[in-house]
């Protein structure tokens, strides 16, 4: 008797973790994978119906194309990718987007003798890499506590695979790491660091011999340098690419209603209605009481159909209600960022995020995962909205993405006709309250892919 139990036991937890190891899949899938899915899981059960409610993505595709929009840049952190102008119709929004570096990068990573601990870090650091193969926000943001320590090894195994540069924050940096995985080294990586960070501009202008002065060396080399960095690939996930354009769409939208308050939606049209037949419901009835053996047969073969489709409604139900308390949470935490804009981003941490609805971490970082809002001021990822914290003189708190914009606003608002130096950027930023130090500018304006050179009046 003991034994039996200790086997009923044992089943039951192994059904438990099955059934939780498949709720956090589906948490982490974007839009289009989870419909194939959902659409592949019909094609096996009979006692599922499905109905879709999006049109044709081929046909919003065509929609997409013929539209005439305005696209702006905040930065790595907060992409925008529609004018805030145009109609908000949901499927107006879909963003193309290739995800099978991803799928290539995993796979690379299961041929690795890793640490089983590293490993699961990066396969949750690579399913965050943008389409250029780049972090959007600190990997350390994108894992939980206990797997920070795993980061560092995480990252470097990622940026050892093929395409050589990815796993980085930006393109300098993989023109970097390219050039360090071909053998350059000492002072010639020292120079071509300073190439790419400071004079590519003064190079494809033709001014040789003053970014070889800048970085003290001949023209020669500084030229020899130059050629051997167009052999380089600055944004390598792109080899990746699919053939054919995929398109996501919002699966939030948070946007202010005709009275100017914020209103949050779930963009429900974003997966099918997912029903069990009524019909296999009434068979498993008419079958409960049959003691032939074909009907025993039929009646287990109906009730494990009807099982399985009411785990899969409830795994969508549960995706949704995360989903959507996580959008509520972030409607309260970044209220000033839904009102006025990029600008006024808040640091907010995906654990801050996950105490407010009561789960994990990690389930908030799932749910986070390729997923996109739509807001008055464009479509953005998710995960742009979680970001460092920046404290101002008076304690008001900033993300690391609204200084980034602050100083990408100061440069484009600079009519002096002289350049700005980063710590006069720093000064500028000092008078306003915020604490960000040279060194701090300077990281920021590399991220927002603004050369020294551009700091001034065009």
């Amino acid at each position: 008797m003991i034994s039996q139990g200790l086997d009923l036991s044992l089943k039951q937890e192994l059904k438990i973790n099955a059934q939780l190891l498949q709720t956090m899949e589906n948490l982490s899938l974007y839009t289009e994978e989870l419909r194939e899915k959902i659409k592949k899981e019909a094609e096996t059960n009979p006692a599922l119906i499905i109905h879709d409610r999006a049109a044709s993505f081929d046909d919003l595709a065509t929609a997409y194309r013929n539209r005439t929009d305005r696209r702006e840049s905040y930065g790595d952190d907060a992409p925008v990718f529609q004018d805030d102008k145009e109609a908000t119709n949901w499927m107006e929004g879909m963003v193309s987007e290739g995800e099978t570096l991803q799928h290539h990068l995993l796979t690379e990573l299961g041929l690795m003798n890793l640490d089983e601990n590293v490993e699961r870090t990066a396969e949750t650091l690579i399913t965050a890499l943008d389409r250029n193969g780049f972090f959007s926000i600190d990997p350390d943001l994108l894992v939980k506590d206990s797997d920070k320590q795993y980061v560092d090894e995480a990252v470097k195994a990622i940026q050892s695979m093929e395409p050589e540069g990815v796993g980085v924050r930006n393109w300098r940096e993989s023109l970097k790491l390219q050039a360090k995985g071909r053998g350059m080294k000492g002072k010639e990586m020292k120079i071509f660091s300073l190439l790419v960070d400071n004079e590519l501009e003064n190079m494809k202008a033709g001014k040789t011999e003053l970014a070889a002065r800048n970085l003290g060396t001949d023209k020669e080399e500084a030229e020899a340098l130059f050629a051997f960095l167009k052999t380089l690939t600055p944004f390598p996930g792109r080899k990746y690419g699919s053939e054919y354009e995929e398109y996501v769409v919002p699966e939030l939208s948070i946007k202010k209603n005709d009275e100017g308050k914020l209103e949050l939606k779930l963009n429900k049209n974003a997966m099918p209605l997912v029903e069990i037949d009524p019909e296999y419901s009434e068979m498993a009835k008419e079958y409960k009481d049959d003691k032939s053996p074909e009907g025993k047969e039929t009646g287990k073969f109906i009730r494990e159909k009807i099982n399985a489709a009411t785990n899969l409604i409830n795994q969508l139900e549960l995706r949704a209600s995360t989903l959507e308390k996580t959008g509520a949470v972030l409607m309260d935490k970044q209220r000033e960022f839904f009102l006025k804009g990029p600008m006024y981003l808040k640091g907010l941490t995906m654990q801050e995020v996950a105490d407010e609805i009561g789960v994990h971490e990690a389930t908030v970082s799932r749910i986070a995962a390729s997923k996109y809002i739509d807001t008055d001021f464009g479509i953005y990822p998710i995960r742009a909205l979680f970001s460092n914290r920046v404290e101002s003189n008076d304690g008001e708190n900033y993300s690391k993405s609204a200084v980034k914009e602050m100083i990408g606003k100061i440069i484009r608002e600079n009519n002096t006709g002289k350049a700005l130096s980063d710590q006069k950027i720093s000064d500028i930023l000092a008078q306003r309250g915020i604490k960000a130090a040279r060194r701090t500018v300077s990281k920021y304006r590399h991220e927002l892919d603004i050369d020294s050179s551009f700091a001034r009046s065009k």
